[in-house]
């Protein structure tokens, strides 16, 4: 479990904790002691005010301090433990303009920056695992660059809670695992597709259409599987790239989601 203690110069720690992809159950102890120990815990919320990462964790505290306590105990103590939480959101910007990322970034480590030079350890919660396109791995380095202690907390990534819900595996033996953000150069994923392997396709809402005209061409869409808001409300599972598209002519609202992960073997 981790080890908590104050710098020596009296500042607080930043700790990157991850949440896993939306199933509280996949809140590891190590980030349950984490939230548990800092008392300010900051998490981004999008312009309709929604918090995930913030709602999983409550969800998970809530289900640990049953198990440990009972329900009747656990309801007091989750309504006390919160309560005596700082919480800082963090705007979640989905943009790729890098001139605005950086200033939200720097927005974003000023504000923290408040809170650990008061000596306060702050945790950030994050979706899946911390180490896999996080936000808080920019906002950790401007952080370091500025003086401050980083630490952080692994969790289950989305694309491992992916595989498991359809009940199969990422690999065999001697095949490799390639994942492949939406923001990859075209010509690098297409690349990357024939390359004998697993490949797991993340956050492609935006080239959706095109990576599915790309994966036909190619001969994978009986061998491309698709979770659509893993472990999130409204979760959905596609074993077949056909039985995934036939669900999107249907109910694209429910279908067309930015949480949706590929996995193409």
């Amino acid at each position: 479990l981790p080890i908590f203690h104050k710098t020596e110069i009296g500042k607080g720690t930043f700790y990157g904790v991850s949440v896993g992809p939306g199933d509280c159950g996949h809140l590891t102890l190590n980030a349950v002691q984490t939230i548990m120990h800092c008392p300010v815990i900051t998490a981004p919320q999008t312009k309709s005010g929604a918090m995930v990462t913030w709602d999983i964790a409550k969800a998970g505290i809530g289900r640990f301090l049953e198990l440990s306590f009972g329900s009747r105990m656990a309801e007091a103590s989750d309504e006390s433990f919160w309560a005596a939480k700082t919480l800082l959101p963090l705007n979640a910007l989905m943009t790729k303009v890098a001139s605005v990322q950086n200033a939200a970034h720097r927005q974003a480590a000023d504000n923290i920056e408040q809170f650990l030079d008061r000596g306060m350890d702050v945790a950030m919660l994050n979706l899946g695992d911390v180490s896999i396109y996080a936000t808080c791995q920019y906002i950790a380095d401007l952080l370091r660059a500025d003086g401050y202690e980083t630490k952080f907390v692994a969790g289950v990534p989305s694309f491992c809670a992916a595989a498991a819900a359809l009940g199969t595996s990422l690999t065999e033996a001697d095949a490799p695992v390639y994942i492949i953000p939406g923001a990859a150069d075209s010509e690098l994923c297409d690349r990357l597709l024939d390359e004998y392997g697993t490949k797991v396709l993340m956050k492609t809402v935006r080239s959706l259409p095109e990576t599915l005209v790309a994966l036909r061409a190619k001969g994978l869409a009986e061998t491309t599987s698709v979770v659509v808001n893993c472990g999130l409300p409204g979760e959905a599972l596609y074993p077949t790239l056909a039985e995934f598209e036939a669900a999107l002519l249907e109910a694209p609202e429910s279908t067309y989601s930015y949480f949706t992960i590929l996995l193409v073997r």
